[in-house]
């Protein structure tokens, strides 16, 4: 399968967490994920499985304030895309680096906070192909920010997304972020005064009032109930046990 249409889409999803037997525990219970522990010489990495493939991994770090999700976003050169962050204003969090028989990466946050990886990955470890719709996939990426037309310019010179704009009414205007003819995310600024920008990771599930009612029983806290996307489907917000954000997604069909 060819992955060149990949580029510059995200294609990995982390879950950093202060905890990951606990974590493992809540999704591999909500999504159904069968979930595989991984020796990476000093740490063990919890790779995640859906029915239709892997998807991503969850990485115990106790240092952190809070558990959250990190996408990974497919480009040509690690490194000089880690350079041009750092050009458009953005910080370097982790330096390239390789990830053996895998692939290489860098950790950067965009000039308003959000932070994402930066990942090339070799010919048989390229990701997760971001176009197959399954339950417990993720399905979209998106970026809440302090400043949305900041966000976009680095967005742009960065990944070269070009924006194709939603009225959201009061709420204001929606970025669909375009690769070609192709969705990458989107980017709106954050409905929340005084909350940071951040990249929210949404998953596909088969029943979403089902599911959010589950996530709740266990343990997590349901922040947005079903709400419609016009034309779209529904979503629901949720902040695990752990305090990851996430956003559970049915499609309206």
């Amino acid at each position: 399968m060819s992955t060149s249409n990949w580029n510059h889409r995200f294609v990995w999803h982390d879950l950093m967490s202060t905890d990951a037997a606990k974590s493992a525990a809540f999704y591999a219970a909500l999504m159904g994920w069968r979930i595989e522990g991984v020796p990476m010489g000093g740490f063990t990495y919890h790779m995640l499985f859906t029915e239709a493939g892997p998807i991503g991994g969850i990485v115990e770090e106790k240092a952190i304030p809070m558990s959250h999700w990190m996408p990974y976003c497919a480009v040509d050169s690690v490194d000089a895309s880690a350079a041009r962050v750092k050009e458009l204003g953005g910080s370097l969090c982790v330096p390239p680096t390789d990830i053996p028989n895998t692939g290489r990466f860098a950790v950067v946050g965009d000039p308003q906070g959000a932070y994402f990886t930066l990942y090339k990955g070799l010919p048989e470890s390229a990701g997760a192909d971001p176009d197959l719709a399954a339950h417990g996939r993720v399905c979209w990426n998106e970026l809440m920010t302090t400043d949305l037309d900041g966000a976009q310019r680095f967005y742009s010179a960065l990944l070269g997304w070009r924006p194709e704009f939603m009225d959201m009414g009061p709420m204001g205007k929606y970025h669909v972020q375009m690769v070609g003819a192709t969705h990458a995310g989107g980017i709106m600024k954050n409905p929340v005064p005084g909350a940071p920008a951040w990249w929210c990771v949404y998953f596909t599930v088969n029943d979403l009032s089902k599911s959010t009612e589950h996530a709740r029983a266990l343990g997590a806290e349901v922040l947005m109930n079903n709400e419609e996307i016009p034309n779209i489907g529904r979503f629901s917000m949720l902040k695990d046990p752990l305090g990851a954000l996430l956003a559970l997604f049915q499609n309206r069909g």
